[in-house]
């Protein structure tokens, strides 16, 4: 009886206890809460990244070095990059990939040739293969050329309509200032974001927006946008004048792009004349073919 009645006592006893733990549980240390938090948290292996510089960068940048060292100073080049937005450094190592692919053509068909038991010396693979070598590294530069001149007829395109926003901003009562930088927020494209982004370095770097739009033509050798900065830092104090000026600017410029674009359209309907007169002199020499033939047989 008194062994039961014991247990019983400690049962009651242990479930009483277990009700008051549940209801009023006991303040945990924050240490050991904090602890418990972060050891469930699962864990990241952190990898040292490699910070090693790309061969094909560290090759760029030593070829430039060299190039500035012996004075190939290729203004040109470099305008047509920085209008397109690509690096020297990769461009000369494109360039190195192309002579290398056109000096390894004769090379590979001199080894078949010789595997198939021609022999065929060693000066004409070497001299045919560093005459593609310097016509294929050239490609590239025709290229860029190609893309440079595109960019710029669409930036003088985009001018005349900066100009014209420009020359309304002024209307409505701005400054040149103000006007320059509110009008190449207006435009949608890639040239107005060039014109924005270079009054918009002007602003950090303490210049007038004019020598900005100054430097930017000398930059990408796009003279409207040069002649543009010259002339508004003249006339920058006059709103009239240089209300007027843009005015005028922009008329020129859109008569001599619709003179521009007459000269190509006669230029290409001349070679489609060119390409028909072929054709009609092909298709006689095939009909007179036979008969020439036939008589030049007796």
């Amino acid at each position: 009886m008194i062994t039961a009645a014991l247990a019983i006592g400690a049962t009651a006893g242990v479930g009483l206890l277990a009700l008051v733990w549940a209801i009023v549980p006991p303040r945990r240390d924050l240490a050991a809460a904090v602890m418990a938090i972060d050891s469930q948290r699962p864990r990241s292996v952190v990898t040292v990244e490699d910070t090693r510089e790309p061969i094909g960068d560290r090759l760029g940048r030593w070829l430039a070095v060299q190039l500035e060292r012996q004075g190939f100073a290729a203004p040109k080049l470099r305008a047509n990059l920085s209008l397109l937005g690509r690096p020297l450094e990769a461009h000369l190592v494109k360039m190195v990939l192309m002579a290398g692919v056109g000096l390894s053509v004769p090379v590979l068909m001199s080894a078949v040739l010789i595997a198939g038991g021609v022999n065929t010396g060693t000066a004409v693979p070497l001299v045919v293969g560093l005459a593609l070598a310097v016509a294929f590294a050239l490609v590239p530069n025709s290229t860029v050329a190609a893309a440079a001149a595109k960019r710029r007829d669409e930036l003088r395109r985009a001018l005349s309509c900066y100009l014209d926003l420009v020359s309304m901003a002024l209307a409505g009562g701005r400054g040149v200032p103000e006007a320059l930088p509110a009008a190449s927020a207006l435009g949608r494209g890639w040239a107005f974001e060039v014109i924005a982004d270079a009054l918009s370095l002007a602003r950090y770097t303490g210049i007038t927006p004019w020598e900005a739009l100054r430097d930017l033509g000398e930059r990408v050798t796009v003279g409207e946008l040069r002649d543009l900065g010259s002339a508004l830092s003249l006339v920058a104090d006059d709103g009239a004048k240089v209300r007027e000026s843009l005015r005028v600017r922009a008329a020129t410029a859109r008569a001599r792009q619709l003179v521009e674009s007459e000269g190509r359209a006669e230029r290409s309907s001349d070679s489609i004349k060119y390409a028909h007169l072929f054709l009609g002199f092909s298709f006689m020499l095939f009909l007179g073919y036979p008969a020439v033939a036939a008589v030049m047989a007796i």
